[in-house]
């Protein structure tokens, strides 16, 4: 739970950075074309700021100088900073690999072993599955639902050919379901070597 909720809190952080960064540039051009309006009135206008740069640097210090990331336009990264832009598109994928790479990797094994399992694999979830499923389309069909993922028991969130987007009702609702698992889970009873047994509550 404490991974997923840093999980959660890391991509919350991600998209407000976005908004706030986008926000900035919006009330910079606003700026310009005020200015502009008096000097130059031909670029004053949204469609000229859109046109301009915009660009990631690291900046000049005692190591060199500035160093180049990322290039691309003002009206270009607006696009891609929306609500529903490639921006949040892409950090929805991460946080859905990532969760799912956590679980099948590092948790499965250490639960399924806790109450009782000799393998992994006997620790069966459908919401796990259903991330897997969604897991397989971002990285295998990019990004497009497949049949695996249209016919999902728990998250029944995209119809096959649809684009994998992560609305914050989808968030929601993943770690509401996330954790109502792992409280179930802690339900059960947990056998210890020394043959003490040991119910979570």
């Amino acid at each position: 739970m404490r991974y997923s909720y840093d999980l959660l809190g890391a991509y919350l952080d991600a998209l407000a950075g976005i908004s706030r960064v986008r926000a900035e540039l919006i009330h910079y051009q606003n700026d310009t074309i005020t200015r502009l309006k008096q000097s130059d009135p031909d670029k004053a206008s949204e469609e000229f700021m859109d046109q301009q740069p915009m660009s990631h640097e690291f900046g000049a210090d005692h190591r060199g100088t500035p160093k180049l990331l990322h290039r691309t336009t003002q009206g270009e990264f607006k696009q891609r900073t929306t609500s529903t832009g490639l921006d949040a598109r892409l950090l929805g994928y991460m946080a859905i690999t990532l969760l799912y790479g956590s679980w099948e990797d590092m948790f499965r094994e250490k639960l399924a072993f806790a109450i009782g399992h000799p393998h992994k694999n006997d620790l069966k979830a459908d919401l796990f599955g259903d991330l897997g499923s969604l897991r397989h389309a971002i990285i295998h069909n990019h990004g497009v639902a497949t049949e695996r993922v249209e016919a999902a028991k728990d998250l029944r969130w995209f119809c096959r050919g649809q684009t994998i987007f992560r609305s914050a009702e989808h968030v929601d609702q993943l770690f509401d379901q996330i954790d109502a698992y792992v409280t179930q889970l802690c339900g059960i009873r947990i056998q210890e070597p020394n043959g003490l047994t040991t119910r979570w509550s």
